[in-house]
């Protein structure tokens, strides 16, 4: 069966670079009360047999084109690791699992392990490889495993408690590669050649030099917005009808020209990609990346730049076209290991994209913040919108920039912001 285009881009990726975990989706818990190994277990299993993406392997045919295949339901591997006595060893052990390089081609594209801390004390690491997988996903299984933990605790089955799956992720993949033929989407093809026209690759490096062959190494850098900025932003945006990605993207955008003096800015985001209901309750990767141009050469105030923001994410939605084939219709140059069209993303996570959270009996569960250790982009910029607040996530290259500068842009979009809501940002 054949990939769909999103999955065939990162497999092309993990070809090229098969040790690299920049496309890993991890998710950690610390657990506190009785856990039942044999459950969580037994959840995974039930979850895993759910979703066929989750045990597809990706090959390649004799003439190098992949292809993808749903293997028959396993006994999914949940190692437990005894460090009851080595807590000094959990953060490198949990970053083993993390960064650990998966082999798509053996058809287990996700992988989890428990490390036993203390008397009931718990470490649960989840990763899945991006090709199957997108943060609505870990959202699903999450929640999933916590409903089939519940039911085989009370006895119960537990595929009677999850919604029924009408569709398949290749299903899916079958879908857009038919969809590709119709007239919509030649129509979608056309208004990004048009939007795309000459578009400038955004590049933040200042100069800075790249190494021949990149080891996509990263680093992320976690900065708190002031609350009562985060208040008078939702404020502002309320009164005048401007969402809240559209002010934090202006804001980014109005980082980027005090440090470049660039009036043609292009930068990619992502929307869910899940168009039809029948999508929704599916692990898989369906996010696509759309590109976002805006225009400063008037000098704009923020509150115009966040208008034409948001009518360019409009437009994206309208339009909305496999990211892979907007790339082939523009043909844009290639550099080796750099993306095509735009090497910066921004994007902002609120509750309802945010990774979901273990429910289990009896168990507190706390997110443990880990991270994979390479990206394959200069920068991407994410803004996390709960009720804890507004964090930025300043995710950079550390082969082409350091701790001080992601500080630096990080401290720079918190005074924009702090300056948006009253319209003092010159």
């Amino acid at each position: 069966m054949p990939l769909s285009l999103g999955q065939q881009a990162l497999w092309f990726f993990q070809h090229m670079s098969p040790r690299s975990s920049a496309y890993h989706v991890p998710l950690a818990f610390r657990l506190t009360g009785p856990l039942r190994v044999d459950l969580l277990h037994a959840a995974l299993d039930t979850v895993v047999r759910r979703h066929e993406t989750l045990r597809t392997a990706f090959r390649q045919e004799s003439d190098g084109e992949p292809y993808q295949v749903v293997l028959e339901p396993g006994a999914f591997d949940l190692p437990v690791h005894d460090l009851s006595t080595a807590a000094e060893a959990v953060e490198k052990t949990v970053a083993d699992i993390v960064r650990t390089p998966f082999v798509l081609a053996d058809g287990t594209p996700l992988r989890a392990a428990v490390l036993r801390t203390g008397l009931d004390e718990h470490v649960f690491v989840l990763v899945a490889h991006h090709i199957v997988s997108d943060g609505w996903s870990l959202r699903l299984m999450t929640d999933e495993i916590s409903a089939a933990y519940r039911a085989l605790g009370r006895g119960a089955v537990p595929e009677v408690e999850l919604p029924a799956l009408d569709v398949q992720y290749i299903d899916y993949a079958l879908w857009q590669r038919d969809g590709l033929a119709m007239p919509e989407q030649e129509e979608a093809l056309a208004y990004w050649e048009r939007a795309l026209a000459g578009v400038p690759t955004l590049d933040l490096a200042d100069g800075r030099s790249r190494p021949r062959r990149p080891t996509y190494a990263a680093d992320r850098l976690l900065a708190e917005v002031d609350p009562g900025v985060v208040a008078a932003l939702h404020e502002h945006a309320k009164s005048t009808g401007t969402s809240l990605f559209s002010l934090l993207a202006a804001a980014f955008t109005l980082a980027v020209h005090e440090r470049t003096a660039r009036t043609d800015i292009a930068f990619g985001t992502m929307l869910a990609g899940r168009v039809e209901p029948e999508l929704e309750p599916l692990v898989g990767y369906f996010v696509n990346t759309v590109v976002l141009r805006v225009d400063l050469s008037d000098a704009p105030s923020p509150h115009v730049l966040a208008g034409r923001l948001g009518a360019a994410m409009l437009g994206a939605i309208d339009h909305e076209a496999p990211f892979g084939s907007v790339v082939e219709r523009l043909n844009p140059p290639r550099l080796p290991g750099r993306n095509p069209i735009y090497q910066v993303t921004m994007q902002l996570r609120t509750g309802g994209s945010a990774p979901g959270v273990l429910e289990l009996p009896g168990i507190t569960a706390h997110e443990i913040d880990v991270y994979q250790g390479q990206h394959a982009f200069d920068l991407t910029l994410t803004f996390i919108d709960s009720t804890a607040g507004l964090r930025i996530s300043v995710e950079y290259s550390t082969e082409v920039f350091d701790r001080v500068w992601a500080s630096d842009l990080a401290a720079q979009l918190v005074r924009i912001l702090q300056a948006l809501p009253e319209g003092t940002h010159d």
